[in-house]
C-alpha cells in the first residue's frame, strides 16, 4: 500500500543494498515468518526461489501468523525471499528482487531507471487518496481551489493522478511547477492537519493517515466523497478496480523461466484476498499499525470505512476487461502530458488460477 517516490528511492538504493547485503537476516518492516532478506543482485535465481520485495502489509502478516504462507508454500515447493522495506522502487531497480508491488503508473520511470523489462501479472491495491478541505470550506471540487494551496506529500503518486483527473475533468494544471494550483510539499500524516488548521485550502490524504482529522470533523472530502479511483472510472465511463497503487510485477527474464513460481505466488496472494474479505474487521484489529489508527474509536472508523471504501481489489488476477480500462490510464497520461508521446505502455500478462 505504498506510494514511491523514485527519485528518493532511487537515492536510497545504494544504502539499502549495503543494509542488505551486511545483515544477512530479515529486512525491517515486521515480516515474522522468519525471511530471509532479498538475495544479492542475479538475473534469474534458482527453480523454486523468489525474492521479493513489497511494503509492509497486513494480508501478508495475517498469511504468516496463521501458518497459511508457510502450508502454501510446502504444498507448491516455494520458498518466497520476502524484503518488506519501504524502498521497494529501489531494491527491484538495484537487480536486488524478482518481483515487486508497485504502482501500475509507475512501472514505465521502474523500467527505463532499472534498464530492464518487466511484466506485470496481478493486481492488488486501488488508489485510495481523496481530496480534502477545511470543514468550513464551501469548495466542491478542485475547479473551486484554482490559484490556491493544496498541501501533498510528494509530486508523483497520487499526486499525478489527481494531475490526470484534474487536466480531464477540469482542463486545469495540477502539479509542481507552474500549474494552476500552489502545491505545498509535506509528511503523508499531516496533509490533513494542514487542512484542518487552515493553513492549506485543500489537501491530498490518505483516509488511513488522516484519521483523526475526519473523525473530529475537522476536514471534509470533496467530490462527494470519492476517491481518485471512483473519479477514474467516472473518467473512463465505466466501473474499474484501479488505477493500481500496487500491482505485482516481475522481470521478464524471471517471470518466462519461473511459471510456476509465479502460479504458486498468485495463489498464496489470492488466499491473501479472500481471507481479507471474509476477516476484515478481525485484520484492521489486529494489525492496527498498517491502517495508522491506535484507539479503539480510530480502529471502528477504519473498519467502517473500509467497509464503505475497500482499497483491496477482490481478486489478484489479471483479465483482459482489467487490462483494457487499466491500459487507458497511460493514454490519459501521454494526452495530459505526464508520459512521453514516444514512451510505452507496460505489459500486462494473464495468469490463469490453478
Amino acid at each position: 500500500m505504498r506510494y514511491s517516490n523514485s527519485l528518493l528511492k532511487l537515492g536510497l538504493l545504494v544504502v539499502m543494498a549495503f543494509i542488505i547485503a551486511a545483515c544477512g537476516g530479515a529486512a525491517s518492516g515486521g515480516d515474522s515468518g522468519g525471511n530471509q532478506a532479498a538475495a544479492p543482485a542475479a538475473e534469474v535465481t534458482d527453480k523454486g526461489i523468489m525474492r521479493f520485495t513489497f511494503a509492509p502489509d497486513p494480508v501478508w502478516d495475517y498469511l504468516i501468523d496463521n501458518g497459511i504462507r508457510e502450508e502454501m508454500e510446502m504444498a507448491c515447493d516455494l520458498r518466497i525471499l520476502a524484503a518488506p522495506t519501504w524502498d521497494e522502487f529501489g531494491i527491484y531497480a538495484g537487480g536486488h528482487a524478482d518481483v515487486v508491488s508497485v504502482g501500475s503508473f509507475e512501472v514505465p520511470v521502474l523500467d527505463k531507471e532499472s534498464g530492464q523489462h518487466s511484466i506485470i501479472f496481478g493486481k492488488y491495491n486501488i488508489d485510495r487518496s481523496v481530496v480534502a478541505v477545511p470543514a468550513d470550506s464551501d469548495a466542491q471540487t478542485l475547479e473551486d481551489l484554482k490559484g490556491k494551496k493544496i498541501a501533498v506529500w510528494d509530486t508523483v503518486s497520487s499526486t499525478m493522478i489527481w494531475g490526470i483527473l484534474v487536466k480531464e475533468l477540469h482542463n486545469l494544471d495540477f502539479r509542481p511547477d507552474g500549474g494552476d494550483f500552489e502545491l505545498v510539499l509535506a509528511d503523508i500524516t499531516n496533509t490533513a492537519e494542514l487542512a484542518a488548521n487552515h493553513e492549506v485550502d485543500g489537501a491530498l490524504i490518505l483516509p488511513d493517515f488522516s484519521v483523526p482529522a475526519l473523525i473530529e470533523g475537522r476536514v471534509r472530502i470533496i467530490y462527494d466523497g470519492r476517491t481518485a479511483a471512483d473519479m477514474y472510472s467516472e473518467v473512463v465511463g465505466a466501473p474499474h478496480e484501479g488505477p493500481m497503487i500496487n500491482v505485482f510485477l516481475a522481470r521478464e527474464q524471471y517471470y518466462n523461466t519461473h511459471p510456476d513460481e509465479i502460479a504458486c505466488f498468485m495463489s498464496i496472494w489470492e488466499r491473501g484476498i479472500k481471507e481479507w474479505q471474509a476477516n476484515k474487521a478481525e485484520i484492521i484489529a489486529s494489525y492496527p499499525q498498517h491502517f495508522a489508527v491506535e484507539t479503539d474509536e480510530e480502529i471502528q472508523f477504519m473498519q467502517d470505512y473500509l467497509s464503505k471504501h475497500d482499497w483491496f481489489v477482490t481478486s489478484v488476477y489479471l483479465d483482459q476487461d482489467w487490462i483494457d480500462k487499466e491500459s487507458e490510464l497511460f493514454d490519459l497520461m501521454r494526452k495530459t502530458g505526464f508520459m512521453g508521446e514516444d514512451e510505452k505502455n507496460p505489459t500486462f500478462d494473464i495468469v490463469t488460477p490453478e
